[in-house]
């Protein structure tokens, strides 16, 4: 009988409770991330989601300028790479080859992916950028146009 009352003592006192509380907590945390469902799946690694925000900048540069043009294009890249929210950039050039070349509007287009829209603004207002955004040679946007992801297939998943 005394047996009994100790235990029951010890299960409904702080001490009990406490490590109840923990042992609950552990077990459905553990079970919330090793059985995850669709709706709720938990991302180790967030930004390999696909990003919410691209600018979009095109570009219209006279033949004998398009090599520093290209160059200073380039360190501009390069800062932003070290910009917080930066993701990835791809950069474009008109091709030749392509029906319509003598009548294009732009010849590059870069389009810049930022985690979020402050993030790119943040980025662009320090100083460095706008010093080397003024290097390059030929006429731009006076703002870059931003967009964000509607559908992106580049996440393939099995059919």
């Amino acid at each position: 009988n005394f047996d009994i009352t100790m235990t029951l003592r010890m299960i409904f006192s702080i001490q009990g409770f406490n490590r109840l509380t923990a042992f609950a907590t552990g077990a459905a945390g553990g079970y919330a991330f090793t059985n995850p469902d669709v709706d709720n799946v938990y991302d180790i690694f967030p930004l390999q989601k696909p990003p919410p925000y691209a600018f979009l900048n095109l570009y219209k540069v006279k033949d004998e300028d398009k090599h520093e043009f290209e160059q200073s294009w380039k360190e501009v890249a390069k800062f932003n790479q070290r910009q917080e929210g930066y993701l990835f950039t791809r950069f474009m050039k008109a091709d030749p080859r392509a029906e319509g070349y003598e009548n294009r509007s732009y010849d590059y287009i870069d389009i810049v992916q930022w985690t979020t829209g402050d993030a790119q603004r943040r980025a662009t207002l320090r100083s460095a950028y706008t010093e080397l955004e003024k290097k390059m040679p030929g006429e731009r946007l006076e703002a870059p146009m931003m967009f964000s992801s509607v559908v992106d297939d580049t996440q393939k998943t099995p059919t």
